[in-house]
């Protein structure tokens, strides 16, 4: 059941990551240019979430299963 939680919550930060570049690569140039560096901070923190969700699952494996 944990597996499948850990497996759902990486989905789930993948497929928002996915999303946040997919809709940042819409609208005209100008507006590319002012969100670059909010998508550049989101992506960041998918990536830091995924690393966390991945690490806290091993964990939770190795000491409490």
């Amino acid at each position: 059941m944990m597996l499948a939680l850990g497996i759902l919550g990486a989905l789930v930060l993948i497929g928002g990551l996915f999303a946040t570049i997919q809709l940042a690569g819409r609208g005209d140039k100008e507006y590319q240019n002012e969100t670059k560096g909010n998508v550049t901070r989101l992506t960041l923190m998918y990536i830091a979430l995924l690393i966390l969700i991945i690490l806290g699952f091993f964990i939770y494996l190795k000491w409490f299963v």
